[in-house]
């Protein structure tokens, strides 16, 4: 869908992780339609578009050429931060596995996230493919969809295609020709500088969870995330409003 709008920058990352959030919590499975209205922001656009997107997406993509200190800095309040969501863990599983398995599992498997940065460093930009192969998934998309609304028709479940099509409008609005481009390739090394971020969240949460227990950190991720990534797609959307109606100003004119 990126490379359909032609959408570049740090609002492609944002609305492409909507559409992600939307794709796996509205079709994939159906967590979008639980606690209506707030799942409708929380997992799709606060945890998908703004926490993965752009916080670990988005930063591996720019924070590579930053001044070596705010790189490091952005990498220790992004640990800070996944440790204060982590802190609630233990409500939900119960009894936490040892702490040095916790680092292996954040830290370890997070090697992950730099090989795919050192993937698209190699790949460079995508050209525009042809509008019949980006239609492939959308497709798939709605007939999953469609196929489980008609098992289960709650009026709930219109959420999905309204706001997938809003997002794909403003992309399309803020868009504009050319192929998908992932930036310059970065040095190695500072790539492989990403999973300082999850062994700060290991190494800060396992001792809560052995000498506290579970906190509510998550309600404090909620509050910050929610209203932001809210604000942001409104936002995004407003501009997208704008932007169609100077065009048609400057064709009035003309």
């Amino acid at each position: 869908m990126v490379a359909l709008s032609g959408i570049s920058g740090i609002r492609a990352v944002f609305l492409g992780g909507v559409l992600m959030g939307y794709l796996i919590e509205g079709v994939v499975v159906d967590e979008l339609y639980l606690a209506f209205p707030f799942q409708l922001i929380w997992t799709s656009m606060a945890w998908h578009a703004l926490i993965t997107s752009v916080c670990i997406f988005g930063l591996g993509r720019v924070a590579p050429f930053w001044p070596l200190w705010r790189h490091l800095l952005a990498l220790v309040l992004l640990g800070m931060f996944g440790a204060t969501f982590a802190s609630f863990w233990p409500s939900e599983r119960g009894t936490m596995p040892a702490g040095d398995l916790v680092l292996f599992y954040l830290a370890g498997v997070a090697f992950v996230v730099p090989a795919a940065h050192l993937l698209l460093d190699r790949i460079g930009q995508v050209p525009r493919p042809p509008t019949l192969v980006l239609m492939f998934v959308p497709m798939i998309a709605l007939t999953v969809w469609l196929a489980k609304s008609a098992a289960d028709p709650r009026p709930v479940r219109l959420a999905f295609p309204l706001v997938v099509l809003l997002t794909l409008w403003a992309m399309r609005r803020l868009g504009g020709a050319g192929p998908v481009t992932f930036g310059r390739p970065a040095p190695v090394w500072r790539h492989l500088l990403f999973p300082l971020a999850p062994a700060i969240t290991a190494l800060i949460v396992v001792p809560v969870w052995e000498n506290i227990g579970a906190l509510s950190g998550h309600i404090v991720v909620v509050f910050l995330t929610v209203p932001l990534s809210l604000s942001w797609w409104l936002l995004l959307l407003w501009r997208a409003a704008r932007s169609g109606s100077d065009q048609s100003r400057k064709a009035a004119s003309a």
